[in-house]
């Protein structure tokens, strides 16, 4: 086991409907005890792509690094990063939006890494094939043992947040319908004010509301696209993983497409629209609401304890890395304690 700490290195630049990653980060340097730096992304430095193509970086003892990259197009810039040639232990890039694959490097680049994470599963042939024998899927997750909930109290019968449709993205408008159906509807949340003091406010207020609501309404990508989304691939978000991790359950047109669905999701964790049509899918809702009980809240956090906790999948990371963590073997052992006490 090696008893150094990594580095981890998430570029600075908070995007809005980036909180989870950025809870997450936090979280993984906690429980790794890493420093965690927020470096601005450089621009792309030719002379150092053309050295990376032809010579891999060296390595040796200062701390191994754990980069993180929004999407694959990031590496190049990654790669350009001053302290990218100290020759650490090892260098490992955990890819968010691994969906876009069309817009990767060649290669060659990937090999400067010693481990390459994915979060789409169904992009494994791709990254197996650009990092043979060092790919990882890790799945998207929640910060499920600290944040999540199985409250059986919720005053919100339906919660919209980020991206919708057209019919559902007017909030006044289905505050009236919902009123209509006797639903208590609950817009978009306001965006926590940033503070470098407490990185997570936003994410923790955001996770109260999912633990105040029965149903939260999302849709897949290919269901309510965006410019920023992919046209053609289907995927899980945070929205999915957090909403379960907090009791909630996610109503819409679910992206069962994501190859990874077989891993986060699991029955009564979603209820399925057929097609974007508010008048029918407050019908839908109406319907469901009328039927909730508590037990569907334990029983989503319960799972959500069991199959979507962030440190599953940092275990599975320090596994592979050698790495020693005893915050996170002590959170591990609070984490399936928790699970028990749930269960019984």
């Amino acid at each position: 086991m090696q008893t150094d700490t990594p580095t981890l290195v998430f570029p600075s630049g908070k995007s809005r409907g980036w909180g989870p990653v950025d809870h997450m980060m936090h979280l993984m340097a906690q429980l790794f005890e890493a420093p965690l730096e927020r470096p601005v992304l450089p621009q792309r430095s030719r002379l150092k792509i053309a050295q990376r193509h032809l010579f891999k970086a060296r390595q040796g003892r200062a701390p191994g690094v754990i980069y993180l990259a929004k999407a694959p197009q990031d590496i190049s810039h990654l790669l350009s990063l001053p302290e990218f040639d100290r020759p650490h232990r090892f260098r490992v890039l955990w890819i968010v939006d691994s969906f876009w694959t069309d817009r990767a490097p060649p290669s060659r680049l990937f090999s400067q890494f010693d481990l390459v994470i994915h979060m789409q599963k169904g992009e494994a042939e791709f990254y197996e094939r650009m990092a043979p024998g060092r790919a990882l899927y890790l799945g998207w997750g929640a910060d499920v043992l600290n944040l999540g909930s199985a409250f059986a109290e919720r005053d919100i019968d339906v919660l919209r947040v980020g991206r919708q449709p057209e019919a559902w993205d007017n909030d006044d408008h289905s505050f009236d319908l919902c009123q209509n159906a006797h639903l208590r509807f609950n817009g978009r949340p306001p965006f926590t004010p940033e503070d470098p003091g407490d990185p997570s406010a936003d994410q923790r207020a955001l996770m109260g509301y999912y633990a105040r609501s029965k149903f939260l309404v999302a849709h897949s990508n290919l269901a309510a696209p965006a410019p920023y989304t992919h046209p053609t691939k289907e995927y899980i978000t945070g929205r999915w993983t957090d909403a379960l991790a907090a009791g909630a359950i996610v109503a819409g047109i679910a992206p069962h497409g994501d190859a990874g669905a077989e891993d986060l999701l699991w029955p009564g964790a979603t209820l399925d629209f057929d097609r974007i049509d508010l008048q029918d899918n407050i019908a839908r809702l109406a319907e469901a609401v009328s039927e909730w009980t508590p037990d569907r809240a334990m029983q989503n956090y319960r799972q959500a304890l069991i199959k979507l906790d962030w440190r599953w999948r940092f275990a599975e990371l320090a596994a592979r890395l050698g790495l020693d963590a005893p915050k996170l073997t002590q959170d591990l052992k609070r984490l399936r304690h928790v699970i028990e006490t749930v269960s019984s």
